[in-house]
């Protein structure tokens, strides 16, 4: 199963000699203000920083001397020599040494059920099929990281975002109010409308995925009940160990899939098990449709079910009401963006020139910002995080870690 891309934090052990090598001379803090795109401009550079000097309070930044080369303090690029040029105020170069590689990062837990059991008995007497419902704290097989749906989380995690005016916690559109003009004034903002195209888009944004066990009682007999231990509760599915969705009642059932259905765990069994205008469709809560003006933006409406399709122009990314629904940070000048298409699938994106101006896992490779990916086994198991693993009765396996291309199945 596919893991989700690391962060910047999650690269920095790989890419630290590499920051050494850049960072050699005193760095200074970053210097506030700027619009759109965080003060930067095309060619990295940031504008003159007011306030330098060398005052004896200890918190007021000191460059070092501009024009130096690699390093040295600069508030603009004619500071830098050469092929240097001005990136957060130190003297960088505009393309590093690092190509995409098409490889990511992979995640096997087992082949089979018996992968993930160790010395644990496989053979669960029906009494004891309950204890991992019950009592886990986090959801074995579930991927923490950004998601769009709860199915992108796996393991039976669920998707949650935040609504982007009224700021509720959402797991789709459907749970976030629509935002419509009301008298001239919309309804969730107060802003002033003529119509309301002219309100902003109530969206569920920003989410990410929820691994706790919302069926966790440890206080539940169960849980220390002598019969029921040394037993193993999980299969393999999709290569990884999680707790199996076939069950005889809802006590078996748990997560975003908490009841038991013709013998399957499901998130719903009849439309009011669903929330605002969703409606259970084979064990899920769908929001039909119509047409794509029932839909969320770069949504589609197919046989009834909204799809993502992403953008169709560079016009469609600049009248976005609100960045934040196509993935890009607050502030960002949407004149800036520009549809790229990959795969068939429209992305709003804000090109790019150099290197520099992409985050540190990702370089500039025809003006898109493309992640570099991973070469070496050896390096997913600092990128992920895994590494010290140990199995023991929560996790009798050990997970293995594959740099590879991604397939059509993954």
């Amino acid at each position: 199963m596919k893991t989700t891309r690391p962060t910047l934090g999650d690269l920095l052990l790989v890419l630290g000699s590499a920051a050494g090598l850049l960072f050699c001379g005193p760095v200074p803090p970053e210097p506030g203000g700027g619009g759109g795109t965080g003060g930067m401009s095309t060619d990295g550079s940031l504008p003159s920083v007011a306030g330098q000097g060398g005052g004896s309070g200890g918190n007021e930044p000191v460059l070092s001397a501009r024009g130096s080369g690699l390093g040295a303090g600069c508030s603009v690029k004619s500071d830098c020599p050469g092929e240097l040029s001005c990136i957060r105020g130190v003297c960088q170069p505009v393309r590093f040494d690092l190509e995409p590689t098409g490889k990511e990062c992979f995640v096997t837990d087992c082949q089979e059920d018996a992968d993930c059991c160790g010395n644990l008995e496989t053979d669960v007497p029906e009494e004891c099929a309950a204890r991992a419902a019950k009592c886990l704290e986090l959801l074995p097989g579930c991927n923490e990281g950004e998601c769009s749906r709860s199915s992108d989380c796996a393991g039976g995690g669920s998707c949650f975002g935040d609504c982007s005016v009224t700021l509720g916690q959402c797991g789709g559109n459907a749970d976030c109010l629509d935002n419509l003009c009301v008298g001239g004034t919309c309804l969730l903002d107060f802003a002033t409308c003529g119509s309301d195209a002219d309100c902003d888009a109530n969206t569920c944004v920003g989410g990410t995925c929820d691994c706790s066990n919302p069926s966790y009682e440890p206080a539940d007999p169960i849980c220390t009940d002598e019969e029921c231990e040394d037993l193993c509760p999980y299969v393999c599915e999709d290569s990884r160990c999680v707790l199996p969705t076939d069950c005889d009642d809802d006590s078996q059932c748990f997560g975003s899939t908490p009841l038991c259905e013709e013998g399957k765990c499901v998130e719903c069994s009849g439309s009011v098990d669903c929330s605002f205008d969703q409606i259970c469709i084979g064990g899920r809560c769908e929001t039909p449709c119509e047409d794509d003006g029932n839909c969320a933006v770069f949504e589609a409406c197919q046989a009834g079910e909204c799809l993502y399709v992403g953008c169709r122009s560079d016009r469609e990314c600049t009248l976005l009401p609100s960045v934040e629904s196509a993935g890009v940070p607050a502030g960002t000048d949407p004149r800036l963006l520009r549809c790229n298409t990959e795969d068939g699938i429209g992305r709003c994106i804000v090109p790019c020139q150099t290197d520099a101006q992409c985050p540190f896992t990702e370089v500039c490779v025809g003006g898109v910002c493309e992640y570099i990916g991973c070469e070496l086994d050896a390096e997913c198991k600092t990128i992920l995080g895994l590494y010290d693993q140990t199995a023991d009765h929560e996790t009798p396996w050990v997970s293995t870690i594959e740099c590879r291309a991604p397939t059509e199945d993954d």
